[in-house]
C-alpha cells in the first residue's frame, strides 16, 4: 500500500498555529532551567504570534531578563491533531501601543470566556515572538519526518484556505459517504474493493486528501496521500474534486467494456 511522502512544509506550519491560537510557552529561569508555561495568542500578518502576558507572570519575568523562547503548538482535538506540531523559536519583542491595542481587540474575541487567570486584565502585555525558525514534525508524513523551517520562508507562507471546515468535512466523508472513501483508497492503493478492511479520511487541503486505510489480511494501518487533479480553494470545490474522485476510482474498480454491436443485431432491435 503507497506511503505518504514525507514532505512538511512552511504552509502546514502556518496552518497549524493559525488554528490553534494556544501554546506551551518555553523560558528561561533564573537557574537556566527552561520552564514551559501555557499562553494564549493571535497572530500579526505574517503569522508570527503576539502573546498576551500577565505583568506579574513568572514567564513574563524571565523574557524580560532573556528574550529567547520557543513556542509549541500542537492542535488539541482530532482529526486536527494529526496533521503536525510545531515549535517556534526566537525572541520576544515589545509591540507598538497600538498594535497592543488591536491585539487584545482580537484577542478578547478569539479567546472570549476567558476566566480566572485566563482573564483578560487592564494591565496585560503583549509581546511579538519574531520567528527565526520552526521545528516542524509533520505526523502524516509516514516517518513522521522532522524538518527545520527557516524564519523567513515560515512568514511567507499561506496558510490553508480548507483549515477551518478539513474537520468537519472528513467527518461528514467518514459518516455519509463511507463507500466512496473506501473506493478511493482502494484506487489508490492498489487494492481490489473486497480486500480493504476499512479506511477513513483524516484530513484534507488543498491539494489533496489524507486517508488512513487496512488491508482484509491484516498488517498495520497506513496513510495515504491522494492529490487532487488540480488546486481547491474553498469547501464546495473540494466536495466537487472528492466526488469526481470517487467516481475515477469507481470507475477503475467496475470498467465497462461495451460490446460490438453487428449490422444484423442493430436491425433485430430497431425491430
Amino acid at each position: 500500500m503507497a506511503s505518504v511522502a514525507a514532505v512538511a512544509t512552511p504552509k502546514t506550519a502556518r496552518t497549524i498555529v493559525d488554528l490553534v491560537a494556544h501554546g506551551t510557552l518555553s523560558t528561561l529561569g533564573e537557574d537556566g532551567v527552561p520552564l514551559g508555561t501555557y499562553v494564549s495568542y493571535v497572530l500579526d500578518a505574517q503569522g508570527q504570534p503576539i502573546l498576551r502576558l500577565r505583568a506579574d507572570a513568572v514567564h513574563t519575568a524571565n523574557l524580560k531578563r532573556d528574550a529567547k523562547c520557543s513556542l509549541f503548538v500542537q492542535p488539541g482535538e482530532h482529526p486536527a491533531r494529526l496533521l503536525a506540531r510545531v515549535t517556534l523559536i526566537g525572541a520576544v519583542e515589545p509591540v507598538s501601543e497600538e498594535l497592543a491595542e488591536k491585539a487584545a481587540a482580537a484577542h478578547n474575541t478569539l479567546h472570549a470566556g476567558g476566566m480566572g487567570v485566563d482573564a483578560p486584565q487592564p494591565t496585560d502585555l503583549y509581546y511579538r515572538l519574531a520567528v527565526d525558525r520552526c521545528f516542524y514534525v509533520g505526523q502524516l508524513s509516514g516517518g513522521s519526518a522532522a524538518e527545520v523551517i527557516p524564519g523567513d520562508a515560515y512568514r511567507a507562507a499561506e496558510t490553508d484556505p480548507l483549515r477551518t471546515c478539513a474537520a468537519s468535512l472528513a467527518a461528514y466523508m467518514n459518516a455519509e459517504r463511507v463507500e466512496d472513501v473506501l473506493r478511493i483508497s482502494c484506487h489508490e492503493a492498489g487494492t481490489a474493493f473486497e480486500d480493504m478492511a476499512w479506511a477513513e479520511m483524516l484530513w484534507v487541503d488543498r491539494l489533496g486528501i489524507y486517508l488512513r486505510a487496512a488491508r482484509q489480511d491484516g498488517g498495520e494501518p497506513q496513510d495515504i496521500r491522494v492529490p487532487f487533479v488540480r488546486p481547491v480553494e474553498d469547501e464546495r470545490e473540494a466536495r466537487s474534486a472528492l466526488t469526481m474522485m470517487a467516481q475515477v476510482a469507481w470507475e477503475a474498480q467496475r470498467p465497462y467494456t461495451p460490446q460490438a454491436v453487428t449490422p444484423a443485431a442493430q436491425d433485430a432491435a430497431n425491430n
